[in-house]
């Protein structure tokens, strides 16, 4: 099912976000993940891409694993990263005969050992490009990314934010964010873009359940995004108790999820790290609050 019309028929969605497998046995360990998340009664999932390309295989492989054997709608991810406009459209053709309807845009990040994004010669420079492309080929709903605290690449947030702007004016018809743990700079990003566009844009939240303080640290690290003096304090004295910073960041991640929806958010797109226990506790947590239906 394309995702446009899941949207307009869906006022709020719960999906997952798997990364392709390194190997034949963490493979095997992804499969388990999917079988028992789909159980869940996701509205999609969607399948990371590997910087510089290195898991377009996988990456389809997993989609179209996904789309056949759960029936469960797919979105595969897709990057500006070392590919011209040609080998993009190539990758049209396939995941379309492969029957995948929808694809998230993403500049995407340098390939391994380089410290920038450099476009490649033939090929898109922004996400906004990518959107252009893939909206002019008219087989795939296009959903792109948001940054609630702003892109590290840009120098302010609103200049981030003016970007998500011209990706929702060039197709989109809806932006998944990276992971966050505040709920206020959702809430601006919302309001700024319902203010630019003249519309409340679909924006939903990435969500990624805390089981580790240091993993956490370290993952932030990696993406930019910052962590709250509050959670900070909950966690870090706990750091070193497997068991016990991992009871409170999950109780912390269903009370964040709790909020964004009292707040309006349109479902919730869960990072499941291609693991299944954090994410289903969170689902289950919510539900049996009401939350989430």
């Amino acid at each position: 099912m394309r995702l446009d019309e899941l949207f307009d028929a869906r006022e709020r969605t719960l999906s997952f976000e798997f990364f392709p497998p390194k190997n034949d046995r963490a493979w095997y360990t992804l499969e388990d993940t999917i079988d028992q998340l789909v159980q869940l009664g996701p509205d999609f999932i969607s399948v990371t891409y590997g910087a510089g390309g290195g898991t377009r295989a996988r990456t389809r492989e997993v989609v179209e694993h996904i789309q056949a054997k759960t029936g469960v709608t797919a979105m595969a991810h897709l990057t500006c990263v070392n590919a011209t406009k040609a080998e993009l459209r190539a990758l049209f053709d396939e995941y379309h005969g492969a029957g995948i309807q929808n694809l998230l845009a993403l500049r995407g990040d340098p390939p391994k050992g380089e410290a920038r994004f450099t476009p490649t010669d033939g090929g898109c420079a922004f996400a906004t490009d990518l959107i252009d492309l893939i909206r002019t080929d008219g087989r795939f709903a296009i959903v792109c990314a948001a940054f609630p605290e702003g892109h590290p690449d840009n120098p302010s947030r609103s200049a981030d934010w003016d970007w998500l702007t011209r990706k929702f004016e060039k197709g989109a018809v809806a932006a998944i964010t990276q992971c966050f743990f505040d709920v206020a700079p959702y809430l601006e990003l919302v309001d700024h873009l319902t203010q630019t566009t003249g519309r409340r844009q679909r924006i939903i939240p990435g969500i990624l359940p805390i089981t580790d303080f240091h993993a956490l640290e370290r993952f932030c690290a990696r993406c930019g995004a910052s962590i709250p003096d509050s959670v900070r304090a909950l966690l870090a004295p706990l750091a070193d108790d497997p068991l016990a910073v991992r009871q409170a960041g999950i109780a912390y991640t269903v009370g964040f999820c709790r909020a964004l929806l009292a707040a309006g958010a349109p479902g919730l797109h869960i990072y499941a790290l291609n693991r299944s226990t954090a994410a289903a506790e969170v689902v289950t947590a919510l539900r049996l609050s009401g939350s989430l239906h």
